[in-house]
């Protein structure tokens, strides 16, 4: 199945496409919220790379975040379209192999073992991003629905979930990578389309909050205005060229643009965290 950026003439009218850290000013009410997971409201992604890294020196290797990065981006690409995630992984593996020196001692599918299997037992420590649960709070307190649309698949969703209810508790919908109705990974549209039509609501009319770059050409694609949180690997080069950023935050979801969208900011005392 093919998708393609079908609604980039239909966005021209009502957003502009601006650097990082630009806002675009929004004259459609904000229906709903849909959010990304990993990076975005929990930072698995940092204990992700930094388990990678630990694994790596107790096997006798050394990697660098800097040479991690791009990697796992490659590998993203790669995998664009894909309902599985194991040729991903295994790709990505197979390159810290071969940096690392480290071939000749296992192979990139006993790698991700090892790695799956340690961030399984790290899920239950990972934290909060900053400012998730307050923005969220707000939001629902506002009567605004929310989901989350997430490339995590739904085993290992009910572990984050198990360790984080209090920001599920506040969604309305939950959409993981092997739901039935995503046959394709972001950055197609699939998850925020599946998330919006069970809220019952136009994806036109939902802003997406994510921190890939796959993720916020996802949110694109489906029409969706797009919210950009901070990351390592986020910049306009790697976000796409005419990819429209409605708002990249600065600082995290504590400068969530809630005037732009048409709704009450939060109190002063907890943008000041």
């Amino acid at each position: 199945k093919k998708f393609h950026l079908r609604h980039v003439g239909q966005l021209d009218h009502r957003l502009t496409t601006l650097a990082m850290g630009g806002l675009v000013s929004s004259s459609v009410p904000c229906d709903a919220v849909l959010w990304d997971l990993d990076g975005t409201l929990i930072d698995t992604s940092s204990a992700s790379m930094i388990t990678l890294q630990q694994l790596i020196v107790e096997l006798g290797g050394k990697l660098e975040l800097s040479t991690l990065v791009p990697i796992v981006e490659q590998s993203a690409a790669i995998s664009t379209g894909q309902k599985a995630t194991k040729s991903s992984k295994e790709h990505w593996a197979q390159q810290v192999l071969r940096v690392t020196g480290l071939e000749a001692k296992l192979t990139p599918a006993a790698l991700v073992k090892k790695w799956e299997d340690r961030m399984i037992k790290k899920r239950a420590d990972i934290q909060l991003m900053p400012g998730a649960m307050e923005v969220v709070s707000h939001l629902h307190n506002l009567g605004i629905p929310q989901a989350i649309a997430t490339m995590s698949n739904s085993r290992s969703v009910a572990i984050k979930q198990r360790a984080h209810p209090e920001i599920f508790d506040l969604m309305d919908v939950v959409v993981t990578s092997d739901d039935p109705d995503v046959r394709n990974r972001k950055p197609a549209p699939d998850c925020w389309l599946t998330a919006a039509q069970r809220l019952k609501k136009k994806c036109t009319r939902c802003v997406v909050v994510e921190d890939s770059p796959e993720g916020m050409r996802s949110g694109f694609a489906a029409g969706a205005r797009v919210v950009g949180v901070p990351a390592a690997w986020t910049s306009p080069e790697k976000i796409g060229r005419g990819v429209k950023v409605d708002y990249m935050l600065q600082r995290g979801l504590l400068d969530f643009p809630f005037k732009q969208f048409g709704l009450p900011p939060l109190p002063p005392q907890l943008t000041k965290k």
